[in-house]
């Protein structure tokens, strides 16, 4: 089951690239700068979304119906929601 929600992204972050010294994994991960907009359309909450790799390389600032989905993360183990999917939105909806 996924939920769905309206996000602007704002900026695209440099990625990040290195090794991990707890694991000594090679790591290549990019985030974003976010609004999450509220039922009534306002700022629900600004935030950084990670951005998976599948999406990378299609996302660009603007705003977009975000698809979301629960997974165990890979380290921790916790279980959270992680986006899978991004529809841009025509100028006029998204307002």
């Amino acid at each position: 089951m996924q939920h769905t929600s309206i996000i602007q992204v704002l900026k695209l972050n440099e990625p990040l690239k290195g090794t991990s010294k707890k694991t000594g994994r090679d790591y290549d991960i990019q985030d974003c700068e976010c609004i999450l907009f509220d039922q009534e359309g306002g700022i629900g909450q600004v935030g950084v979304l990670t951005i998976p790799n599948e999406l990378r390389g299609k996302v660009q600032p603007g705003t977009y119906t975000g698809a979301f989905a629960m997974r165990a993360d890979r380290q921790t183990r916790r279980i959270g929601s992680v986006l899978v999917g991004l529809t841009p939105l025509p100028p006029k909806a998204a307002k």
